[in-house]
């Protein structure tokens, strides 16, 4: 499901890797509801898989990730659950009630409409707000304390890389064909069997990480490239 501008800084910064490994390694692509949404599945867990058309709705399935729990920051295991566009939308209704109200009621005040409104019972936990610094006055260095100049050090440029990331196929071939969304070949008859997985390699390392998911093998990527800037060449004269 998409996520609120006002709610973004709520989630962390890996959350994109977090909520693929929820949908397509321990869900394996299937929405893991098992009556949490309030229906009764055949078999007891929702049949809905990723990218293919949903039993009741008709509609494609895109498989998302669901906080039980309805808090972004708390990203545990036990309180993610990978869930169809359905499954969330009812997991989530009663949430989006106490929202909605909450805003209902906000803007009836702002208004100098309070009695307009039937008091509600209704509350949303919100995350803690992280104090302010003391402010305090600073201490004025005097001129005999401050730090001498330091002479210039030679600079030194970082070393000149570049970092690919390539698809593969299922022999570890790189895959340069037109592809759907799914990874499945756009024109069969141009003999591509698909797309299988991702490889990142530097021009001065080799191979550095490989995955059947792009979002796995970028943080790899950048990681690796970091440690090149970290570590500069000596300049040339």
């Amino acid at each position: 499901m998409p996520i609120r501008p006002e709610n973004l800084h709520r989630y962390p910064r890996d959350w994109p890797q977090i909520s693929a490994r929820i949908r397509f390694v321990r869900a394996c692509g299937r929405c893991e509801c098992t009556g949490q949404c309030g229906l009764a599945h055949p078999g007891g867990r929702c049949p809905a898989v990723h990218e293919q058309t949903h039993p009741d709705t008709g509609s494609v399935v895109g498989l998302t990730t669901a906080h039980l729990n309805h808090t972004p920051e708390d990203v545990r295991d036990e309180n993610l659950l990978a869930a169809c566009q359905l499954c969330h939308l009812r997991i989530d209704h009663g949430h989006h009630r106490v929202t909605r109200s909450l805003t209902l009621a906000a803007r009836a005040a702002a208004a100098g409409q309070l009695g307009l409104l039937p008091d509600t019972e209704l509350v949303r936990t919100e995350p803690p707000t992280p104090p302010r610094p003391a402010q305090g006055r600073t201490r004025t260095t005097a001129l005999h304390q401050l730090p001498l100049p330091q002479p210039e050090q030679e600079t030194k440029p970082m070393a000149r890389i570049t970092i690919t990331i390539e698809s593969l196929h299922a022999d570890d071939t790189v895959c340069e064909h037109a592809l759907r969304p799914s990874g499945k070949p756009r024109d069969p008859a141009s003999g591509c069997t698909g797309r299988t997985g991702f490889r990142a390699t530097c021009s001065d390392c080799g191979v550095i990480a490989s995955a059947y998911l792009r979002l796995l093998v970028e943080p790899e990527a950048r990681a690796h490239r970091a440690g090149h800037k970290a570590a500069p060449v000596p300049a040339t004269r």
